[in-house]
């Protein structure tokens, strides 16, 4: 991977190496690096996930949580950093349960994004964005993993559609698809 890329999308399946890789890239960029976590701590499971994602994370790494939007970002100076989104998937998921409707789910995601790549056309930070591609499994059995498999599969599409590079991870390896 390289050239000089201001936003890109690693998408990919569980432990795909997508996150590690998103590290490497922002690591690399030699840019301050900001780390954006969507994960909310809903259960034990998930704490001992989050932990794990810090203890994966360097130390100089700035962490701000935004699980519901990038509200939080608006007061920081992000000249000169290197932002990562950990993970689209997750934030999708938030908002899809705050919101329990698509569109409206859709189009509130839709907004927040559209925020952030005006911030950083202005600002012009790296973005790294991560997130899960959830389309090429077994159908969901309920209606709601059904919504959430189509919303997220529309918000990346959405996303891809927008960034300068795409990289589809598998097992560690990236392959270059935008």
């Amino acid at each position: 991977m390289g050239g000089p890329e201001r936003s890109i999308l690693l998408l990919g399946g569980a432990r795909s190496g997508k996150s590690r890789l998103a590290l490497e890239l922002v690591e690399k960029s030699g840019l301050s690096p900001l780390f954006c976590a969507t994960s909310l701590p809903v259960d034990r499971e998930m704490e001992v996930r989050i932990l794990r994602h810090q203890a994966e994370r360097p130390p100089h790494f700035e962490t701000v949580e935004v699980p519901l939007g990038f509200s939080p970002l608006w007061e920081k100076d992000l000249r000169q950093r290197a932002l990562l989104l950990d993970c689209v998937s997750l934030l999708v998921s938030n908002v899809l349960l705050e919101e329990e409707e698509e569109e409206r789910s859709y189009g509130r995601v839709c907004r927040e994004f559209e925020a952030l790549f005006s911030r950083q056309k202005r600002d012009d930070f790296l973005l790294v964005l991560v997130s899960n591609e959830v389309g090429m499994g077994v159908v969901p059995e309920y209606p709601l993993g059904r919504t959430y498999r189509d919303l997220l599969g529309r918000v990346n599409q959405w996303l891809a559609a927008r960034v300068e590079a795409v990289y589809f991870v598998v097992a560690g390896i990236p392959w270059r698809i935008k």
